[in-house]
């Protein structure tokens, strides 16, 4: 077997049944375990599996797996990895409405072999499949009721850790989505860097009498956070997972606390928005009235990644949970991405995060210059297991501290490129700095060292010029969803006119119950002016209906979409201030 799989099954062997994973949901208010399996429970179940597929598909056949959020998704997973099967996870179409073409497209691109799913989806994905021109060799089983093998019937596949574990397609904020080739190396090193992360020397001699942190979740086990974040970690680090679905989260956010304070967590994890819904939430309720008894004073790791972290959330979060026992030093930025399997750079557990003022004029002129009354940037910590370099994007030399470039990344964690994409595997995962160093990841993330720790300042695919001024589009959305109750999740970019000229374009959702018979178009005045005096920026607002802005199925926001839809005239614009022309089929005015 591999020697990843060696790493995963050896905690079975030594811990047996007594670390656990649990799925919890929210009935009637009530938090309920709806499922458990122990470590021993769960390789058993990983190695029925993998016997299971190998007797089905040929060594290294890709499969498909779109399961629900639970246990038999992570099982099946595993046992993908113990038989030397190439697991590809997809979100099924009850959680994403784009999910059934988003995973037609994977088929054709992966060559999928097998599609596997629980027996509550099965029948409706193998009809669909049988509907697609041209029907695609796949066919889909369930696992759940399929009569597995004899655990002990499995036998180890002779696997070297080049060999690949998976592929995880990208979120496709800012292209279409890409498939990522994960090998079993990639994985066995990020998983190491992440315990070194949650786990450094001094927590564990503070664990020594309770060696067993437990984990809460709600993030989706299909993108590369949930699944080695959320799912894989727990097991590096001889720990126990809670977690419940995302949909239930989105439903019950305060389910998140209860998972926490009842399961005594460790740690969580969850990208900025999850901090936001949840704090959005808590807006008009007392903490007292969820449960009296909740308290988060065991929690001591808050990982916030996966999108820019922004330090109002983290501030806000910190004093509204305060009364329950949530401190500012459990907050640990990170910055990470598929392409480096998960991990870069981390905060370690009980260092706190690190929160600096620079001058947003040196900012947009390309240079972190240190101000008191600056704009506030949260630092992602420093890198773990890999070499991070900020480097000139157009002359690949790199930048020394305080100067914004490109985050290039080499290490063991960086994957071996693009599945069936030579072309964008060689542009991007084989940098060379002009100084002869590589080969590099090139992220196209932007950002800064400031005394060794890494901040991130936007993508440059997303970054808008406007009279020299490189501005971060997250700037202008940030502005515009504090700008009222009313208005929620927006997207920033330009689009150009008949003459050339670029327009700087916010499409902002609104929120209709909190108008209060205002119309779109004073709504759009607000945004302008708030615009003007805070970014010294002349935009052009157009308010849409709630859930009309794109997103991918993590839930970040895909403003290249926007804008196509935009120019389409498909996002049913309630007040546009564009100029005639521009866009066709939406409302001037209010």
């Amino acid at each position: 077997m591999s020697e990843l799989v060696r790493f995963l099954r050896e905690k079975a062997w030594i811990l047996g049944d007594t670390r656990w994973y649990a799925r919890v949901d929210s009935v009637r208010g009530e938090l309920v375990e709806v499922e458990r399996l122990g470590y021993a429970q769960l390789d058993a179940r990983a190695r029925a599996v993998g016997a299971w597929l190998a007797d089905r598909t040929p060594p290294g056949a890709r499969v498909m797996l779109m399961y629900p959020a639970g246990l038999e998704f992570l099982a099946v997973f595993l046992g993908c990895l113990y038989s030397g099967r190439v697991a590809v996870p997809a979100p099924l179409p009850d959680t994403d409405r784009r999910a059934l073409a988003r995973a037609a497209g994977i088929i054709r691109d992966a060559e999928v072999g097998l599609v596997l799913s629980d027996a509550a989806h099965q029948p409706a994905l193998a009809a669909w499949l049988a509907g697609l021109d041209p029907a695609p060799p796949a066919g889909c089983l369930a696992t759940d009721g399929a009569g597995l093998p004899d655990p002990g019937t499995w036998s180890p596949a002779a696997l070297e850790l080049s060999a690949t574990a998976y592929v995880q397609y990208t979120s496709g904020s800012t292209s279409e989505p890409r498939g990522v080739v994960i090998t079993h190396g990639n994985l066995l090193h990020n998983l190491l860097s992440i315990r070194e992360l949650l786990t450094p020397a001094p927590v564990l001699d503070e664990l020594r009498l309770d060696p067993s942190p437990t984990g809460a979740g709600w993030l989706p086990h299909y993108h590369d956070m949930g699944l080695v974040g959320m799912l894989l970690s727990p097991l590096a680090s001889y720990g126990n997972l809670v977690f419940c679905s995302p949909v239930s989260f989105v439903a019950h956010p305060d389910l998140w606390l209860r998972m926490i304070s009842g399961y005594r967590a460790f740690y969580t994890f969850a990208p900025n928005f999850g901090y936001d819904w949840l704090l959005r939430s808590l807006k008009n309720t007392r903490l007292t009235d969820l449960d009296p008894d909740l308290d988060l004073d065991c929690l001591r790791f808050a990982l916030n990644g996966a999108e820019p972290v922004r330090a109002e959330v983290l501030n806000a979060v910190a004093r509204r949970l305060a009364p329950v026992g949530f401190g500012p030093d459990i907050w640990a930025p990170c910055y990470g991405l598929a392409e480096a399997t998960l991990m870069v750079t981390g905060t370690p557990c009980g260092a706190g995060p690190t929160v600096g003022r620079f001058d947003r004029g040196a900012l947009e002129a390309g240079q972190a210059v240190p101000a008191p009354d600056g704009v506030d940037l949260v630092g992602c910590g420093r890198p773990v297991g890999a070499d991070v370099r900020i480097v000139d994007p157009d002359t690949a030399y790199p930048l020394k501290e305080g100067h914004i470039g490109e985050i290039w990344v080499s290490g063991d964690s960086v994957a071996d490129g693009y599945l069936g994409d030579p072309q964008a595997t060689t542009g991007q995962f084989a940098a060379m700095t002009a100084d002869g160093e590589g080969p590099f990841l090139r992220t196209g993330d932007l950002g800064f060292f400031q005394d060794g720790e890494l901040f991130v300042t936007g993508r440059a695919k997303d970054l808008i010029i406007a009279n020299g001024r490189n501005i971060h589009p997250q700037d202008i959305e940030r502005v515009g969803e504090s700008a009222d109750p009313a208005t929620g999740p927006c997207a920033a970019f330009t689009l150009p006119d008949a003459s050339g000229h670029e327009h700087i374009v916010l499409v902002q959702e609104v929120r209709p119950l909190h108008l209060d018979g205002r119309t779109p178009a004073a709504l759009a005045d607000l945004i302008r002016r708030r615009l003007a005096q805070e970014l010294r920026l002349a935009v052009q607002v157009v308010v849409v209906g709630p859930m009309s802005v794109p997103r991918t199925t993590s839930g970040k926001i895909q403003r290249s979409r926007t804008r196509d839809e935009l120019r389409a005239s498909r996002l049913g614009a309630l007040h546009c201030d564009l100029p005639p022309g521009l866009v066709t089929g939406s409302r001037a005015g209010g």
